[in-house]
């Protein structure tokens, strides 16, 4: 005769408890640790111009820029270009591109829109690294569609069509 299953729910919990405690890792609870504020930074919206600011491990952090709205892509490349702030560097955010006085980046960045952007900078874009391009490509697309190409355009030369990889 084979033995009858269990049918109660709490029968079967009531066995399995004592075996679960037995098997338990040994670890101890522990209150809580503090551990300071937790960061605060914005959250980026759809088409609101954002800059892509840089992770302390690489990766893009989408940051809003209420002051750049109505500047369109344009806006937020200078936004970026202007560098992060004092709430972005306390989050541990920083650039891997050139960080450019208000007046600089203004008259600087220009964007073309066609059937793609062009995004012409007033500093050398070949030697960008791939976080940087990364950066001003898909700062540039925060306020329109993002499947449009970016091909940036520096003093130097212009650079193969990009889309945006945020990448997070």
């Amino acid at each position: 005769m084979s033995p009858r299953p269990l049918r109660r729910p709490a029968v079967a919990a009531a066995l399995v408890a004592p075996l679960l405690a037995a098997t338990a890792c040994g670890i101890k609870p522990t209150g809580v640790v503090e551990s300071g504020a937790a960061a605060r930074v914005a959250v980026a919206r759809a088409g609101a111009a954002t800059a892509y600011f840089v992770t302390h491990d690489g990766r893009l952090a989408p940051t809003p820029l209420p002051e750049y709205t109505q500047g369109g892509p344009r806006g937020s490349v200078i936004g970026l270009l202007r560098g992060p702030g004092p709430a972005e560097q306390d989050a541990g955010l920083g650039t891997r591109v050139p960080v450019l006085g208000e007046d600089a980046a203004e008259g600087g960045v220009s964007v073309t829109v066609t059937d793609r952007l062009e995004v012409t900078l007033p500093f050398p874009v070949a030697g960008l690294g791939p976080l940087g391009r990364r950066q001003l490509v898909c700062s540039a697309l925060s306020t329109v569609d993002p499947l449009y190409e970016v091909i940036l355009r520096g003093t130097d030369t212009a650079l193969d069509p990009a889309r945006c990889d945020a990448g997070y």
